[in-house]
């Protein structure tokens, strides 16, 4: 059996060894952390570069046939409460051109 004082000073010991070695621990798992947030950013951008144009064509597309759409439709009962289909047609037009262009390397994260 190992005595009292020998053992408070292995315990000692192993708890100083522990306390010295998590921080390097730490910083390893940071510079991992660094390395992936540089591909999501490298990601983000590549993304963003091909969904801006392909935002912009749906919005303006989207805007165009929401106005031929409602010149068509003009004073055309709706099937809502009585008003008419232009509310709707609107509402489609201005969704097709709101929320987010740029893609955020969160985003990129996440998926």
């Amino acid at each position: 059996m190992i005595r009292r004082p020998l053992r408070h000073a292995l315990s000692a010991l192993l708890l100083a060894g522990s306390i010295s070695f998590v921080p390097t621990l730490a910083h390893a798992k940071q510079a991992d952390t660094r390395e992936d947030d540089r591909v999501f950013v490298l990601g983000s951008v590549l993304l963003s570069i091909l969904h801006v144009p392909l935002k912009l064509v749906t919005c303006v597309g989207t805007q165009a046939a929401a106005a031929v759409a409602y010149t068509a439709t003009h004073d055309v009962r709706g099937s809502y409460d009585g008003g008419t289909n232009g509310r709707d047609i609107g509402e489609t037009a201005r969704r097709s051109c709101t929320g987010s262009w740029i893609i955020t390397p969160s985003q990129v994260k996440n998926d």
